[in-house]
């Protein structure tokens, strides 16, 4: 089956991808979605993401957007805009007679600006630049060339942006726009490609998910509601590993093992969804932890289910843990997917090491603490929120905290007052 390419970008740039990918010899599908303004990409992803394996955009500008806004669900890779495009740029300009030695650029590295005008020996008079940044913003960029020209600081501008370029040519500006060139397009539709194979390689691994009942029996009566139980809880388990396209075997008095692929459960792995399938009265009497484990043999994922599994049992709540073959665990998954995380098991990273012995705590708790600062997209918070992500008492959240300022990776920024009883809550900012 061939891999499905989809390209994200401006009309222009689409096409010329486009072109150049169809002339690989490689077994791919391509499906373009080019747009007029950087916008229009959310739209794209969410109505076309799912009929591609592996997506391309055009270059930064629409990845980035993409990636702030939370869309992105499939592997994905961007063009960039390097010093071999500034090199063809300036060909062009040299053989259309224009004076370049004073020019506007923006969303390109100033290093890469500078190599070229270096290596090609031009002497340059003014160059001015407006680097990139995730929350570019077009009409800014527009004014930034507009102004420049009319005070005429430059005699041309070259743009990264389809738009821009197209406004400041409506004005009269003399401007050029940067493509990435063909090699650089072959270069990343093959990136694209390893990704996306790397991928459907990953959907086939091995993938095991236990579910253990975490009821307790305390007499002969609570026997046979419990048996009721399980009996229930089987009729939901069929559906649900039938729907995973996976196998499901009894394992002991309150476990259930699924034997499946990565590809199959990975949808699943967005919220714990099994109490859905159980066709019973009172769903909320049963009390389910589940772990699943992913791996290159059956003893491996398996292995790391029973990890998976051990976090899920110290929850109240039902809930899942994920453990990956590289020792990542992500969770914990709820019925509302609310506050899951993602962090190593293991943390290797020396700097995380260092800073966890400074603090005088475990390398893991800080790879938990930086997934809350990503997840909340904030690094300001107090102790009942950190105690509430990391599932511990917020007496346990106040000396976390207390213990990353004494150590300097931290500090208060803010005292909120509480209308009940009760001390004031101190805001921190965290620094890591």
């Amino acid at each position: 089956m061939k891999l499905r390419l989809g390209i994200v970008g401006a009309f222009d740039t689409v096409d010329k991808i486009k072109s150049v990918g169809q002339k690989l010899d490689q077994q791919i599908l391509i499906k373009t979605y080019p747009y007029k303004h950087k916008n229009e990409t959310i739209e794209i992803l969410k109505k076309h993401q799912n009929e591609v394996d592996v997506l391309l955009f055009s270059g930064q500008v629409p990845y980035f957007f993409a990636k702030g806004e939370g869309v992105i669900h499939k592997p994905a890779v961007y063009i960039p805009r390097t010093g071999t495009s500034v090199y063809r740029a300036f060909w062009q300009m040299r053989d259309s007679g224009i004076d370049y030695r004073k020019m506007s650029f923006d969303t390109i590295d100033e290093m890469a600006i500078d190599e070229v005008i270096n290596e090609l020996d031009i002497p340059m008079k003014k160059r001015f630049a407006k680097p990139f940044s995730e929350d570019i913003d077009y009409d800014e960029l527009l004014d930034f060339h507009y102004q420049l020209w009319k005070e005429k600081k430059i005699n041309i501008a070259i743009t990264c942006i389809s738009k821009v370029y197209e406004q400041l040519k409506e004005r009269n500006v003399p401007v050029y726009k940067l493509y990435p060139t063909t090699s650089l397009i072959r270069e990343h539709v093959n990136k694209a490609i390893y990704k996306g194979d790397v991928e459907k390689i990953k959907g086939t691994q091995i993938a095991v998910q236990i579910v253990k009942v975490k009821n307790k029996i305390q007499s002969m009566s609570s026997q046979y509601e419990f048996l009721k139980l399980k009996n229930k809880l089987e009729e939901g388990l069929i559906p649900y590993t039938q729907e995973n396209f996976g196998s499901l075997f009894p394992f002991g008095r309150d476990e259930y093992l699924i034997f499946t692929t990565r590809g199959a459960i990975a949808k699943k792995c967005e919220n714990f969804d099994l109490v859905k399938y159980l066709q019973y009265q009172d769903a909320s009497k049963i009390k389910l932890a589940s772990g699943i484990g992913f791996g290159n043999s059956v003893h491996e994922a398996e292995a790391n289910a029973r990890i998976a599994l051990g976090y899920a049992l110290e929850e109240e709540r039902n809930s899942c843990f994920i453990v990956d073959e590289k020792g990542n665990i992500l969770g914990p998954i709820k019925e509302n997917n609310d506050g899951a995380l993602s962090y190593e098991l293991a943390v290797t990273d020396k700097e995380m090491q260092e800073m966890a012995e400074q603090i005088k705590i475990s390398a893991t708790y800080i790879s938990k603490i930086k997934s809350i600062i990503e997840k909340m997209g904030s690094n300001k918070m107090n102790a009942e929120e950190l105690a509430n992500y990391l599932g511990i008492s917020i007496r346990s959240g106040r000396r976390i905290l207390k213990q990353m300022t004494d150590a300097g990776y931290g500090k208060v920024i803010a005292t909120k007052s509480v209308a009940s009883a009760g001390r004031p809550r101190q805001i921190y900012e965290i620094l890591l």
